[in-house]
């Protein structure tokens, strides 16, 4: 592809989501005027494609928007990339690097308008580079500062704030330093009944050395987390893993010593009457998942609290927890259960799991039962809904989902009915307006400022004011225009073409229809998820709530009518088959 014909590509990005987006628009407008104004004044908007990413880190390069930019690098189809500052492409100097490398195999120009960084000259080149070699420094110095400081604030045992973990509150204390000043620190304060369910986990994980088995008797017992939820084996492995249950002896002190672990305190401060504060235990994954660090790298300290937990039984807890990780993991034989994750109980709400069975159907497949999650961690005590045939349901489903595609079915017409809603309300214009409006206030607020200070100001520069604020007032008009003609065509383009809407949804439904069989199991999740609204089981009948319509009433943006199908059982038993009966009550 000739150089003449690749675009400018302007890229913009915002690490926090708000849903206004001032600072996204900003940036795109700061970069269009640089490249109107100082790259080539023949531009226009049509040689210019923007990519945005609203709510991502510039810690890591995966950002939806900022990939497809990257495709049209690949691609060709672009020159010269712009953004407002270094900062908002990477904050990481081996990945800008490493896509600047690349962006070079490509002939790619590279602008940041704040730090007037031109990749066209070697200079450029050179000072690029140096910058965001210094930025990477400061930010090194800065993490290693707040390091310096999480050491001395660790010798005081003080809680440094997060979630407070199960058994503690935290509770704010006031001292008096050297100098007589009042400062205020927090401390860990137990809750008795809480710290009784921590002494449950231990002692039943030191018992049963399992813990699935220390789930199930928890849900048995009616035991609950902070929040009033349902343990799970994430949770409990997460309390029985946290330092701040043990009791800070000398037990505990060989064991973080003899695992290379620095300890902050004097060591006569293990002596049994305190617990433990355990601080830089996990860290932020590229994905933005939590995962413990090597213990080598927390910091350990006694805290004001005390502990729960003998040493020894912590120390053997750990060790337990090491032998269940290290042992051969064996991978779950693969299923295709469509409905995993979309159909739940109708007694507690509970998804079905799928449980696979010892023999196969005659077609070769694995035979599996749907069962709710909690009948079957509680062991049938705190639910005793039936189970179900899953490959029977599965395929009942799916017959049913074609079905939905004859022109007689009542979703087949509730689809077409959309396309009769002349109050469709579609509001493309609705960004733009709203970006202008915001302009228009700004543009006030200055003019507002500046006939403010007219009486401070110097008569030499007055004549520049007054030019100034006449130069906002007819911007403000030309914006009031503009802003009228985008509220009429907002109006006109309310009403969305009928032929338009069927031909696009059809084609999307009959596409998927079409070729659901070769599906991976994802997609087919996915898209009955897309045209159910909820599906449940009571152990005889699936109820499925479709987002449709009955008796042709028409689906707007704000209603939703569901039509409710009904797959009864011959019996009780999961190994009969389903027959369908379509349900005259749309009850839920």
């Amino acid at each position: 592809m000739e150089d003449k014909k690749r675009k400018k590509a302007i890229y913009a990005r915002k690490s926090k989501y708000t849903g206004k987006g001032e600072s996204i628009d900003n940036q795109i407008y700061t970069c269009k005027h640089y490249l109107k104004t100082y790259f080539d004044i023949n531009i226009t908007d049509n040689d210019i494609i923007i990519y945005k990413d609203e709510g991502y880190t510039g810690a890591n390069t995966e950002r939806p928007n900022f990939k497809k930019m990257m495709e049209a690098v690949k691609n060709n189809t672009i020159d010269t990339i712009i953004c407002y500052r270094l900062d908002r492409i990477s904050r990481n100097v081996l990945d800008f690097a490493n896509l600047y490398d690349n962006w070079q195999e490509h002939n790619i120009n590279f602008i940041s308008v704040s730090e007037r960084f031109d990749t066209t000259t070697p200079m450029g080149k050179a000072m690029l580079f140096i910058a965001i070699t210094f930025a990477q420094l400061e930010r090194d110095t800065i993490a290693e500062r707040i390091r310096d400081n999480m050491y001395k604030l660790a010798k005081t045992g003080r809680w440094l704030g997060g979630n407070v973990p199960l058994g503690f509150i935290s509770e704010k204390v006031e001292k008096l330093n050297i100098n007589g000043k009042k400062t205020v620190l927090y401390k860990l304060t137990p809750i008795n009944n809480e710290i009784e369910i921590i002494k449950t986990i231990f002692r039943k994980f030191l018992e049963f050395k399992s813990l699935t088995q220390v789930e199930s008797y928890l849900i048995q017992n009616d035991y609950k987390t902070k929040r009033n939820c349902e343990f799970s084996r994430w949770s409990i492995k997460s309390i029985l893993r946290n330092p701040v249950y043990a009791i800070a002896d000398q037990d505990i002190l060989n064991y973080f010593l003899n695992n290379g672990v620095e300890i902050y305190n004097e060591y006569n401060q293990f002596d049994g009457s305190h617990g433990i504060i355990g601080y830089c235990k996990t860290e932020k994954t590229k994905t933005g998942h939590i995962k413990y660090k090597n213990l080598q790298d927390w910091i350990i300290a006694t805290g004001e609290h005390k502990g729960i937990i003998f040493g020894k039984d912590w120390i053997e807890v750990q060790n337990l927890l090491k032998i269940n990780s290290d042992k051969n993991y064996r991978k779950p034989i693969k299923n295709n259960a469509i409905l995993v994750g979309i159909l739940h109980c109708k007694y507690c709400k509970s998804l079905m799991r799928a449980k696979l069975r010892q023999n196969s159907t005659s077609n070769g497949d694995l035979r599996f039962d749907y069962i709710c999650d909690l009948k079957m961690k509680s062991n049938g005590k705190k639910c005793a809904c039936k189970n179900i045939n899953g490959n029977n349901a599965d395929n009942l489903i799916i017959k049913e989902i074609e079905n939905l595609m004859q022109p007689t079915n009542e979703f087949y017409q509730a689809i077409q009915s959309i396309s009769n809603n002349k109050n469709y309300n579609i509001n493309k214009k609705a960004d733009e307006i709203s970006t202008l409006e915001r302009n228009y206030t700004k543009n006030e607020v200055d003019i507002k400022n500046l006939i403010n200070r007219i009486s401070l100001i110097d008569n030499d520069i007055l004549g520049d004011v007054q030019s100034k604020i006449r130069e906002l007032k007819k911007k403000n008009e030309e914006i009031f225009v503009n802003i009228q003609k985008l509220k009429k065509l907002q109006i006109t383009n309310q009403v969305i073409s009928e032929q338009e809407i069927t031909k696009i949804v059809f084609k999307i439904f009959n596409s998927y229809m079409n070729k659901f069989n070769e599906l991976d199991i994802i997609r087919k999740r996915n898209f009955i998820k897309s045209l159910v609204n909820s599906m449940e089981t009571d152990g005889e009948n699936i109820y499925m709530s479709l987002f449709g319509s009955d008796n042709n009433t028409l689906i707007t943006e704000n209603q939703l009518i569901d039509d409710e199908i009904v797959y009864k059982q011959n019996e009780l038993s999961a190994k009969h088959n389903f027959n369908i009966v379509l349900s005259s009550d749309n009850s839920k």
